[in-house]
């Protein structure tokens, strides 16, 4: 698998996504600015002038690919009218690739940098925000009765899920599909 940035993309784009490819790869502390530069075929001081320091470099990688994982497994689930089959498309989607792939372990590499950087927590907890929002927002237009709860317990459990997942590649998201879906259903007005 080619790890390597597209020619076409801007320099600090290369920078943050050899970034983003290294953490499942070399965990958080490994990403170092000699390993960004070499996967992004870049001098070191280029990333020190497009995106300043290699903490906040882990830290825009990390975010933006978290946010990203989200989008697309929630997003896709959202084009649904009815809250219980999107529910179950949303963990389904979150099931359907391998526990060790990539987005998760930057995932997991993430969380556990998050309890030693302010700065990194507090970001990935505004994502988080933004993702409770939004399923609010979805849940209430569709007439579920209580879409704040909904919202925060479909969050939580997704979550808890993914981390439960990395220790459990088997694990079956039917039961948790099957409360998470009563819970939005039997809530429908």
């Amino acid at each position: 698998m080619n790890n390597a940035p597209s020619p076409r993309t801007g320099t600090r784009e290369k920078i943050i996504e050899a970034a983003a490819s290294l953490i499942p790869e070399v965990g958080w502390g490994g990403v170092t600015s000699r390993r960004v530069a070499e996967r992004a075929g870049v001098n070191t001081g280029v990333i020190h002038y497009h995106v300043g320091s290699i903490g906040e470099l882990r830290r825009i990688a990390a975010v933006g690919r978290i946010q990203t994982f989200f989008l697309d497994r929630i997003g896709d689930a959202l084009t649904q009218e009815d809250p219980s089959a999107a529910v179950e498309l949303m963990l389904r989607g979150l099931c359907s690739s391998d526990s060790r792939d990539p987005e998760l372990l930057l995932l997991y590499e993430s969380l556990v940098a998050a309890n030693r950087d302010d700065q990194l927590r507090a970001e990935i907890a505004a994502s988080l925000s933004r993702l409770r929002q939004w399923l609010h927002d979805w849940f209430a237009e569709r007439g579920v009765a209580r879409p704040l709860p909904a919202a925060v317990t479909i969050t939580a459990a997704l979550d808890g899920f993914l981390l439960q997942r990395m220790l459990d590649p088997d694990l079956d998201p039917t039961p948790l599909i099957e409360g998470l879906a009563a819970l939005v259903k039997h809530e429908s007005a």
